[in-house]
């Protein structure tokens, strides 16, 4: 008898089984809060891209490359920030000793 895996994560109500580990994984980088959103958002593009496909035996083909494509590109730019890995913003003065210029000083500038 096996012993259940504690560890998965929630999965999305409708996702090729030959995904689940990928899936897994790329979970695995959200809070538990965000994995419950990014799991509702790749249903939906799985469904939907399944919807779209005339053809039936293309069905699931084009529904795993849309929902999986999304999942890689919104791992890639939103798991840092997710993990609370994100930069400070820089300060106004900084900003004006590099140059920028205060956009309130160039509309004084132009009323003159």
């Amino acid at each position: 008898m096996s012993q259940p895996d504690y560890l998965t994560t929630i999965m999305p109500k409708v996702y090729s089984p030959d995904d689940a580990k990928w899936i897994q994984e790329q979970l695995q980088r959200f809070t538990a809060s965000a994995r419950h959103k990014v799991v509702a958002l790749y249903a939906d593009v799985y469904q939907a891209a399944w919807d779209e496909e005339p053809v039936s035996f293309k069905q699931e083909n084009r529904a795993r490359h849309e929902a999986n494509t999304r999942l890689r590109k919104f791992v890639t730019k939103h798991a840092r920030s997710a993990a609370g890995l994100t930069e400070k913003p820089p300060l106004a003065k900084a900003q004006a000793q590099h140059g920028v210029a205060d956009s309130s000083a160039v509309v004084q500038q132009d009323r003159q």
